[in-house]
Parts: structure tokens; sequence; C-alpha cells
């Protein structure tokens, strides 16, 4: 099998280390030692660091959204209302892993200390991005204000997300057992 391209061969290093340690703490000379690359190499395919960084946010969004969440939830369940509770499983099994390390949109956003930076612009998109695929099901289900029950869906992914990053690894239980209530009080009768 080939060696990745020097391009791909930093974009996954810098996947790798941002998520492991935050995009704040792991600077460009830690990136292009990690990839074997020069640092012209490095701004050849990105012009800045926060360039990059969004590539990793792209890259996560594509890895975990796309791959990992919604494949995995449509994967384990053929309803709308199955689908949303599923999330909560997924959250569970993924808190239990040893290579846990909670939510890089998050974290980025977090981190830029700014979201009308292009880091924390981009992260807050990939945020909403996984509302809207929530807010879809909720329309499948029939809530009268998807909008709405999206937003309290993921305060209660984002709020498990944080206390398994505390330690709380029942956190994606507890907050299934949350949705459940909610998904009550939103049942069309």
């Amino acid at each position: 099998m080939a060696e990745p391209e020097p391009r791909e061969r930093i974009l996954e290093t810098a996947y790798e280390l941002f998520t492991r340690f935050g995009f704040r703490t792991i600077g460009v000379d830690r990136i292009v030692a990690a990839a074997d690359v020069a640092k012209m190499t490095l701004y050849r395919h990105f012009r800045s660091k926060d360039e990059l960084t969004v590539a990793v946010l792209d890259l996560r969004e594509q890895v975990w959204t796309e791959g990992w969440l919604i494949d995995g939830v449509a994967a384990r369940a053929k309803t709308a209302e199955d689908r949303l509770v599923a999330i909560f499983d997924l959250l569970g099994e993924w808190f239990a892993r040893d290579d846990f390390e909670g939510c890089l949109f998050t974290n980025s956003l977090i981190e830029s200390h700014d979201p009308t930076s292009t880091i924390g612009e981009a992260s807050a998109r990939k945020l909403e991005n996984v509302r809207h695929y929530v807010e879809g099901l909720a329309r499948q289900v029939g809530v009268a204000d998807a909008d709405g029950f999206s937003r309290e869906w993921q305060l209660l992914m984002q709020g498990a997300i944080t206390s398994a990053v505390c330690g709380d690894r029942a956190a994606a239980q507890r907050a299934r057992d949350l949705a459940l209530l909610l998904l009550e009080r939103e049942r069309p009768s």
C-alpha cells in the first residue's frame, strides 16, 4: 500500500493531534514533524493553521457526523423515532471507548474564543449540521416544533458528551432517559 500523499498525511496528522490535544496547543512545527513533511509543504497545501484547522473540522464531519453518527444510527434503527433514541446508544458506546476524546466541534468553538472567527464559524456550522440531522428526524416523527425539539435534543447530546469528558461514562444513558421523556412530550397524539 502506497504512503499517503503529503496533503493527506498533514491532514490526518493534524486530525489526530487536534482531536487529542486541541488546535491551540498544537503548533505547525509539531504537525510537520509528526507528518514528516517540510513546513513549506504544509503551507503549499494549507495557507494557514486556521485553514488546516477548518479542513480538519471538515474531515471530522465526514468521519464522525456522516460516517459514524448518521450511518451508525441508520444501521441500528429503521424508524425516525428509533433513530433519535439510537443516537444515545451510539454515544454510550463511544464514551466507553479508550480513545473517547469529546466533541471536536465544541472544543474548537470554545478554543477559538470567537464564534465569528474562521474556526469558530466552522465549528458552529458543524454543530448546526448535527442539529439539522436531528431536526430532520423530528420532522419525520411529526414533531410540531422540530426546530425547538432539535435544539433541546442537541442540548442533551452535548451535555452527555461534556459529562462523559468529566468522567460520567453513564451520561449517554442518563441523556437517553431524558430524551425519551422529551419524545413522549412531543409525540403527535
